[in-house]
């Protein structure tokens, strides 16, 4: 699975779903947008191995 943390590469052992990976990152899933192959997805949504995936922190603040 291809992995992608704010613009740097990144490798897992293993998550199933968009939380598990947002778990095993440290993640908090209020804070991000994740994309599998290019399209959003909420933390329900299965991954697999040949999946890419994107991970952006969201910026708060004024």
């Amino acid at each position: 699975m291809e992995i992608t943390v704010d613009g740097r590469k990144v490798r897992i052992r293993s998550a199933s779903t968009v939380a598990d990976l947002l778990g095993a990152l440290k993640l908090n899933p209020e804070e991000t947008l994740v994309k599998v192959n290019g399209k959003l997805a909420p933390g329900g949504k299965r991954i697999s191995p040949k999946d890419s995936v994107r991970v952006m922190r969201v910026i708060f603040g004024g």
